[in-house]
Order: C-alpha cells, then structure tokens, then sequence
C-alpha cells in the first residue's frame, strides 16, 4: 500500500476506532503542501490538539516516499506541555500508536509501520516513545539513536533540564 494523505482518516480510525476531526486532516494536509508546521496552533481545549503526535508520525512516514535529500520531517516529535497529567496521556497515546505499529492489524497501520521501520535501526521498533518529567526515573533512551523515530512527551521543565543541564 502506497501512503497517501487521504489514508490519514483511516489510520486515526484503526488506532482510535473514530475518524479525525476535518480540522486535523486539513492540518496534515498544509503541513504536507508547505512541508512544515504552522507557527501557532491555536485550538480550544479539548479539541484534539494531542492529535498533533499522531499527524507528524503520519506525515514521518509520508515523507519517507521521498528521496532522502528531499525529505524535511524531523524523526523527533515531542510534545512538550507543562502539565505532568498532560506529559502522561501524551505518553499513553504514543505507546498506544507503537502497540498498533508493532503489530499492525490493517493495511494502512502496516504501512505506517513499514515506512517508519526504514527510518529505524536493523530490529528497532518502528517508534520509540519517551516520557520526561519529575517523579518518574530518568531514562535517556530517547537520546541512544537520532536515526529512530520517537515520540517524546515532556514537561517545561524536563526539556530546559535535559537540554541545557543535561539532566
């Protein structure tokens, strides 16, 4: 199956059992088009924003049907907030999406998982998913390998820390 910005619908209903917003398939749409994200996402509370970790993967794996030397998607995708209760259903939603890419049940999460697998090292998961914050042991796996696609959820305070001070 060849990945189109049309099987983004049917990606989010094989992972989440519900089609997405018309919002965040327009969203994955533009940052196909102008091949980056928007300065401001400015979205009400409890509008999907958090789909956001869903529509970068997606467009990761698009943009592996490129050539190398065109491809512009960053394997890192974090979602940094400074909520911890945030940080963890950030972090929830990305092992749910390694769960499904693991082991892909339809043919749209088996070719997600195919494109990001390229990406990854030989016996890598497709994904890798992190969560950094206080009161949860320090674990610098996200950092092991820049070539794995990774989700990483994080507070404020955890990226300043691990990025400035190196934790």
């Amino acid at each position: 199956m060849t990945l189109s910005i049309a099987a983004f619908g049917a990606f989010h209903e094989a992972i989440y059992g519900v089609r997405p917003f018309p919002w965040q398939e327009r969203l994955l749409a533009q940052i196909e088009a102008e091949r980056g994200w928007p300065r401001v996402l400015d979205i009400p509370t409890g509008a999907g924003k958090t789909t956001c970790i869903d529509i970068a993967l997606f467009a990761l794996a698009l943009d592996t049907q490129r050539e190398p030397a065109d491809r512009w998607c960053a394997r890192r995708i974090a979602m940094v907030v400074d909520r911890r209760v945030v940080v963890d259903q950030a972090a929830a939603r990305g092992r749910l999406l390694l769960r499904h890419l693991a082991e892909p049940r339809t043919k749209v999460t088996e070719a997600v998982a195919t494109a990001l697998r390229t990406l990854a090292g030989p016996g890598d998961d497709p994904l890798a998913v992190f969560a950094l914050r206080g009161g949860i042991a320090r674990d610098d796996g996200w950092a092991q390998s820049p070539h794995q696609p990774t989700i990483i959820a994080s507070t404020v305070d955890q990226v300043g820390s691990r990025l400035l001070i190196q934790g």
